[in-house]
């Protein structure tokens, strides 16, 4: 039984379930679409950029440096590495021993830009296939090292005497040229079958590897 109210509405209908309504429409979302930037504005952002490295750099104490422009070094030498990796098929046997290497010092061992050649591990027909380290110490005493196709970077944390890597030059060439930076009273002796070299500072280095 339906109830009229004052105004003769009638209460029933005014209270019918909700379902019988008719449903609102949905609402349209507007989607905005940036467009591409334009090439000024990619080369403004490309110069902020390069302003912030050059800002970063400067901040950079010597032997951050240093590691930097090693690697901005290695990058052009890319191609003339891969091409080593790839074609040449002769591996020469070199050995290289770190002596007086003082706590929280680094020393750097690189080869020469203008050399077709590469550190490596040694091919299926080496006699020593992978890299070989050892110590006079009873332990490494390296808080870092690395070795890459070019370099060999490493960092001590406690006074190491001797240190000695056993590797092999990828490469055609009788003879290898590279560069050192040590420590003071630090050196480095370069021994391959049938020459040897030791270094001491900054200095160059020339080791026959025929």
């Amino acid at each position: 039984m339906s109830k009229r109210t004052t105004g003769g509405t009638d209460l029933a209908a005014a209270t019918a379930p909700a379902e019988h309504a008719p449903a609102a429409a949905p609402r349209k979302r507007s989607v905005s679409v940036s467009k591409p930037a334009g090439p000024a504005l990619a080369q403004a952002e490309a110069k902020l950029i390069m302003a912030r490295i050059q800002i970063d750099a400067l901040a950079l104490n010597p032997h951050e440096l240093k590691h930097l422009q090693s690697h901005l070094l290695s990058n052009p030498l890319h191609a003339l590495n891969e091409q080593c990796y790839h074609e040449v098929t002769t591996f020469r046997q070199l050995s290289i021993r770190f002596f007086q290497l003082r706590a929280n010092s680094k020393a750097f061992l690189t080869i020469r830009a203008d050399q077709k050649a590469i550190w490596s591990e040694g091919g299926a027909d080496s006699r020593m296939v992978g890299l070989c380290m050892s110590s006079s110490a009873p332990a490494m005493y390296l808080s870092s090292l690395l070795i890459n196709a070019r370099e060999i970077i490493l960092e001590t944390y406690q006074d190491c005497d001797e240190l000695s890597i056993e590797l092999y030059v990828q490469t055609t060439q009788p003879q290898l040229q590279g560069r050192v930076d040590l420590p003071p009273g630090a050196s480095v002796c370069l021994q391959s079958r049938g020459d040897r070299s030791t270094v001491i500072g900054l200095s160059s280095f020339a080791i026959d590897l025929a």
